[in-house]
């Protein structure tokens, strides 16, 4: 078996490192990703004490899939062998609201596998995987920059929490704020990524993000207009009203077919707040959202034609409530459950950008 899921509940972190170990006795994995509820204190080391000379990487959850299961208060554990990854390179950038220079992180994980060149000519195995600690509110930024000093993809989430637990990311046995955990997978077999937002565009009125704060992530004008006024005349309901249809219905970025989603927060100081900041000069569609278990059906059963080792869905916490809010958690889970996969309620996905609203998989094949 070259990947194994478990999900594990403890009376503490130790508890739950014990129990891990048992379930995957036998079992020698050369990774480890697990998503953690806050309730862990110091889940990273408790895994690395019972685990020792495996990579492990993670992020603290708001609530946590494990194939056809879903709860809170748990922690989520994949565990790959050899024969699934056959290596890895993990790095910690901390500060990353500080704008860090991403070239000599990513030339020394290149270089790891022996160099840039080594990397890309064998693309087809090599992916990456980020981590955010989603407090430093920094990803696009980050995404932005990452993408300027590699063309290896990443894909990953945005750490979470349960109410008055702390966002984390972890990696080396150790806790982080305000950073991002890189990992490039060389995986065995290949992978493959599937994004499915279930959201579709409302209205084909194009608007033009005319004033924004990047920084703050918080939408002011659309065609130079106040951005709740235009977005309430798109949707025909009244002013007052709009921070009802921030969820149902969110922006959207089009790119060649494709939706990047963008979710409104609240109105404050004279704008609205974003989950994900859109900058001055983007075009956006106002979208609606749809079936998420219809779409999220279609969408692996188009994609895996094969039988995967095993899944990693970055799910945009919105889409957990909103799938606990129509009754669906059942259907939804079962879709995870044809092959080992685990996943948690982001705060945001990586893919191509910091999006929101939609589910990033991660395929191992």
């Amino acid at each position: 078996m070259a990947v194994k899921t478990i999900l594990v509940k403890g009376a503490d972190s130790r508890d739950m490192a014990r129990q891990a170990s048992e379930a995957l006795a036998g079992f020698q994995p050369k990774l480890m990703l697990f998503f953690a509820s806050g309730i862990y204190s110091q889940p990273e080391a408790a895994l690395k004490e019972a685990f020792p000379g495996v990579e492990i990487i993670g992020s603290s959850s708001h609530s946590e899939y494990c194939n056809s299961q879903f709860t809170d208060g748990a922690v989520s554990i994949m565990a790959m062998d050899s024969g699934s990854v056959e290596d890895v390179c993990v790095r910690v950038v901390e500060n990353i609201a500080g704008g860090p220079d991403l070239r000599g992180v990513l030339e020394d994980m290149h270089n790891y596998f022996g160099g840039v060149d080594q990397v890309l000519n064998d693309y087809e195995s090599y992916v990456g995987l980020v981590m955010f600690e989603s407090g430093a509110k920094s990803e696009e930024i980050f995404m932005d920059r990452l993408g300027t000093v590699t063309d290896l993809l990443f894909v990953g989430g945005s750490s979470s929490a349960a109410e008055g637990c702390e966002s984390l990311v972890f990696a080396n046995g150790r806790s982080y704020a305000g950073a991002a955990v890189l990992a490039i997978l060389k995986t065995v077999n290949g992978y493959d990524v599937l994004k499915t937002q279930s959201a579709h565009i409302f209205s084909e009125r194009r608007l033009l993000v005319t004033k924004s704060d990047m920084k703050n992530r918080i939408l002011y004008e659309f065609d130079g207009r106040p951005c709740g006024e235009v977005y309430a005349e798109v949707l025909g309901v009244p002013l007052e009203k709009i921070s009802d249809y921030f969820v149902s219905n969110p922006l959207g970025v089009v790119a060649d077919g494709e939706i990047f989603v963008r979710t409104f927060n609240q109105i404050q100081d004279g704008g609205i707040t974003l989950h994900c900041g859109l900058p001055e000069g983007t075009e956006i569609n106002v979208l609606e959202i749809g079936r998420i278990v219809d779409d999220t059906k279609k969408a692996l059963d188009e994609a895996l034609t094969y039988e995967p080792a095993g899944l990693i869905n970055f799910n945009c916490l919105y889409r957990t409530l909103e799938i606990q809010k129509e009754n669906v958690v059942t259907p939804y889970c079962e879709l995870f459950g044809r092959c080992p996969s685990i996943g948690f309620s982001t705060n945001g996905e990586a893919f191509f950008g910091h999006i929101n609203e939609t589910s990033t998989i991660l395929v191992i094949k």
